[in-house]
């Protein structure tokens, strides 16, 4: 199995060498011998053939040195480069092949690569990781064909969200179809684990799809169907309701948009600053991501000079990384309204 978190971690990362071109594994692989060289106090046999196995999957899980060197070049942690246990690798062989049931050791193990994953993103764009999660949709899909009680739900669930990621994924790659397609699929996956959270989720993607396309009706009709449930966590309840007050706006009702917007800023008072602090599969729900929704609001309110200063502050509130991730483009559109 290719490990393409560490490809696409080694993608992400800017060339020394060649300004504006990737990071090559030659160029990598000697900074890494270096970081190991200077941990043993002696030259590393470390080259780019021996990476090119680790991308191909023909070596799993390098020795704790070369990882420890690998995870300090690329800045990420251990699962967000693809290394798994021994056990846990195992574990997810031995139930892909059927021999034993799914566990939750296994389900575990790819939930850590799709989050390592997700933050690729940011760096590199959809088209990048689209094979990467096709392939984990694949395995985890098995694994929910193998799993029994408690352990199916939870597998289920993590197939929802992998097709509410394919589904998200395939909007800016303007394949439409697909996308609603992954996530009627996230929606019927998230009702059969009983997972309020990744159906409100799906539900508020799909709303996100349908504004795209202009689609007001279905938009407010699936966003509130997403903001139904009053157990989902509160950053998925504050999107919700930016994108109702989006909805809305679009739709010439200012004034009940005006006034969800007030609600929705409300609730971000009591939102961490750091994305460290939130689960995995919501870490952009910060106050700095909030201001970009309600720029967005301000701008289908038709004031542009105000919309297109909340979008500034957002995206030099935002983590770094954030601030050339693909789907910040919207951002960076709307910042320049007024110009």
């Amino acid at each position: 199995m290719a490990n393409d978190a560490l490809r696409l971690a080694r993608e992400a990362k800017p060339s020394q060498i060649h300004p504006g071109m990737p990071m090559s594994r030659e160029e990598l692989a000697g900074l890494v011998a270096e970081r190991i060289a200077l941990d043993l106090g002696k030259p590393a046999p470390f080259d780019a053939n021996h990476l090119g196995k680790l991308e191909r999957g023909a070596v799993q899980r390098p020795s704790a040195i070369v990882r420890a060197a690998l995870c300090s070049v690329l800045d990420a942690g251990e699962s967000e480069l693809g290394f798994t246990s021994h056990g846990e690798r195992e574990r997810v062989v031995a139930a892909l092949s059927g021999k034993v049931a799914t566990d939750a050791d296994a389900l575990r193990a790819i939930a850590g690569v799709l989050a390592g994953v997700r933050r690729l993103e940011d760096a590199t764009g959809a088209a990048d990781v689209l094979p990467t999660v096709h392939a984990q949709r694949s395995m985890v899909d098995r694994l929910a064909q193998n799993a029994r009680g408690q352990v199916r739900a939870e597998a289920v669930g993590l197939l929802s969200e992998l097709e509410q990621y394919l589904g998200w994924l395939s909007i800016p790659l303007d394949r439409w179809s697909q996308s609603r397609q992954h996530l009627d699929r996230a929606a019927t996956l998230a009702l059969e684990a009983g997972d309020p959270d990744r159906l409100s989720t799906a539900l508020s993607f799909s709303a996100y799809r349908n504004l795209r396309r202009d689609n007001l009706q279905s938009a407010e009709a699936l966003n509130e169907a997403a903001g139904r449930d009053t157990r989902v966590n509160v950053g998925l309840r504050t999107y919700t309701k930016f994108q109702r007050a989006e909805v809305l706006a679009r739709d010439g009702q200012s004034a009940e948009s005006r006034r969800v917007l007030a609600d929705a800023e409300r609730l971000t008072e009591g939102l961490p600053i750091d994305p460290e602090e939130l689960p995995t599969a919501g870490y952009w729900y910060i106050p700095s991501f909030f201001l970009g929704q309600r720029a967005f609001v301000l701008a289908a309110l038709g004031e542009k000079q105000e919309a297109a200063r909340t979008a500034r502050e957002a995206i030099a509130e935002m983590p770094p990384a954030w601030r050339t991730a693909e789907w910040a483009g919207r951002r960076l559109k709307l910042a320049e309204l007024d110009s």
